[in-house]
């Protein structure tokens, strides 16, 4: 178990990308993912890891309460589902529950002031602990189910908690993500050095959360002004400015763990995206991935059939 570890999930934006499919609900890591929703998989991925200590921000109290009931315990309904014959919906309601010895707790993050603030203020609720921040954009189906993303980056980081690690991932165009630059993170190069972007989930040593948390009041009452991408002081600029004010004179460094090649990376911040994780979730997730992937294949070939006429 990493108790020394707090998992933060940033959930405060609108989710307009996801648009017609997260309207009308809190946000969407509520939204399906196989036959379990986005958080359930996030949870699971955590636990599976060892995690226990989650932190969730959201924007508004409405928010947190429609977390609240979405993973509150439903062990009475496995049973009832059961009792009627329904074993494989049962199953899958089994996977949304959280372990007896888990604690989730929530933090409102009140206006849209970027993810270094959202780490400083999650911080405030577990100031002994280094953190791990996981977007809900960025889903891994590992081909091996012992290939856990998580657990890969947090037994590299316990090897050295001075260090920030993301998740590298090779792309053509980098321009819309982060990548490491001279020691420091860059968000959305204009003149990239290298092909390898960096996704969560990022490990965030204690040392540097003390370090943006000591700006939050400030940065709220517009007393600190630091460089902001996009109006917002996101992690990369956070982790930057530590880095700069000691940080990397005492040890503190950024590096990427690689993600093998056989796992899946899903991003599920945007429709069209969302909409193929989902029908890889349901291929290859779902409790019912038999008849779906029968059904699939059913329409694929009347659909050739159609088109040789």
């Amino acid at each position: 178990m990493f108790e020394n570890i707090e998992f933060i999930i940033p959930c405060g934006g609108r989710s307009l990308r996801n648009y017609p499919h997260s309207k009308g609900i809190g946000h969407k890591c509520l939204l399906p993912f196989g036959s379990v929703r986005v958080i359930d998989h996030i949870l699971k991925q955590i636990f599976e890891a060892g995690g226990r200590n989650v932190t969730i921000v959201c924007s508004s109290e409405d928010v947190i309460n429609s977390f609240k009931e979405a993973l509150k315990p439903t062990a009475d309904l496995v049973e009832v589902l059961k009792a009627k014959g329904h074993e494989r919906i049962a199953e899958a309601l089994k996977e949304t529950e959280i372990p007896v010895d888990a604690r989730i707790q929530y933090i409102i993050q009140e206006k849209p002031l970027g993810t270094a603030h959202v780490l400083g203020l999650a911080h405030r609720l577990s100031p002994d602990k280094h953190a791990v921040m996981i977007f809900p954009d960025d889903i891994y189906l590992p081909k091996n189910s012992n290939n856990n993303q998580i657990k890969k980056i947090l037994d590299a980081f316990v090897k050295n908690e001075k260090q920030v690690l993301g998740t590298g991932i090779y792309q053509e165009d980098v321009s819309r993500y982060s990548i490491i630059d001279n020691g420091r993170m860059i968000e959305k190069p204009e003149k990239p050095t290298n092909h390898i972007a960096g996704f969560s989930p990022f490990t965030i040593p204690k040392a540097m959360l003390d370090y943006m948390t000591s700006k939050v009041d400030d940065l709220e009452k517009g007393l600190y002004i630091p460089h902001k991408v996009g109006g917002e002081w996101v992690y990369t600029d956070g982790i930057n400015s530590f880095l700069d004010e000691g940080g990397e004179e005492n040890g503190y460094s950024v590096h990427m763990l690689l993600k093998d090649d056989e796992d899946q990376y899903v991003d599920m911040g945007i429709l069209p995206s969302y909409e193929h994780g989902m029908l890889l979730a349901l291929l290859t997730r779902s409790k019912y991935k038999n008849d779906h992937i029968a059904f699939a294949r059913a329409f694929l070939e009347t659909e050739k059939e159609r088109k040789d006429d």
